[in-house]
């Protein structure tokens, strides 16, 4: 069964619930829609937790108040379910659907998956990342399989910018790099699973040498997240033809985008004066073509 919009929006705060906040989050997903006809008075009654008490757990998951949160799940969480049947719909390409077909197919879900992306990322988590980052003397950027090809889209997007940063490929390279990280470290750790052992490993010598620690994944409950100091979940519907990791490739360098972003304009002029020093060297590259 789909996750629906509740699930999905509580599901990348669990790893940081305290487990009176654990209860609230469950009993607020087992309610569903039917938490738009809940008052905090009918709450406090039902789950023997005072009013303040889920009144802050509300403010915690980003919301000004109740009734804020009342008004996002009523908007959102019908639209919620009619996406992931969208999804399946348009990832559902046949053998007799032409190269149009499929293009249309693939760009609508791509679409929806963004605008799921956009409803239940958690701005409050990417400020986090980013106080990390500004307060890191050099980053670092490791993954493994399909999730090495986001570590370098990342890398090379953050290398513009006035911050040392550092990619290795092999993981017994990336072991031995990571051990000689300090307190002043950042790591990025991208896995989709969340389950991967080398990555755990990495991120377990990272703690060791109390290096902050970024991981992106699609498993909030694992591992991975525990040890890391800010946890990024990225959750995707698997399709026949196209496997999880696969489609969730767009969410993760959309995010990467978002937090790089949010960097650069953080301290703009010491990093468009990067930028532009990069650019200048680059710009020896291209050869003048003669007309």
């Amino acid at each position: 069964m789909a996750e629906n919009y509740i699930q999905k929006l509580l599901k990348p705060h669990y790893p940081g619930f305290s487990a009176t906040e654990t209860k609230i989050a469950d009993y607020f997903v087992s309610l569903g829609m039917n938490i738009v006809n809940k008052t905090l008075a009918n709450l406090s009654e039902e789950t023997k937790f005072s009013e303040a008490t889920i009144f802050k757990f509300v403010k915690k998951i980003g919301f000004k108040g109740f009734q804020d949160f009342k008004i996002s799940v009523a908007s959102n969480y019908r639209t919620a379910e009619e996406r992931t049947r969208q999804l399946a719909v348009f990832t559902d390409i046949k053998p007799s659907d032409t190269p149009t077909d499929i293009s249309k197919k693939v760009i609508h879900s791509s679409q929806i998956m963004l605008q799921s992306l956009m409803s239940t990322l958690s701005g409050e988590t990417l400020q986090q990342a980013l106080d990390i980052i500004i307060h890191s003397k050099a980053l670092h950027f490791f993954g493994l399989g399909a999730s090495a090809v986001t570590a370098l889209d990342a890398y090379h997007k953050f290398l513009r910018t006035a911050i040392p940063v550092n990619y290795v490929s092999d993981y017994h390279m990336q072991l031995m790099h990571t051990s000689k990280l300090t307190e002043n470290d950042c790591v990025f750790l991208f896995s989709h699973s969340g389950k991967t052992a080398e990555t755990i490993r990495l991120a377990e010598v990272a703690a060791q040498n109390n290096a902050k620690i970024i991981c992106l994944t699609g498993n909030p409950p694992g591992i991975l997240n525990q040890l890391s100091d800010v946890s990024i979940v990225v959750e995707t519907e698997e399709s026949i033809f196209q496997s999880e990791a696969l489609s969730a490739r767009l969410l993760y360098l959309t995010i990467v985008d978002i937090i790089y972003l949010s960097y650069i304009y953080h301290d703009e002029h010491t990093n468009l004066r990067s930028i532009d020093t990069i650019r200048q060297v680059l710009s020896t590259t291209k050869k003048e073509v003669d007309r």
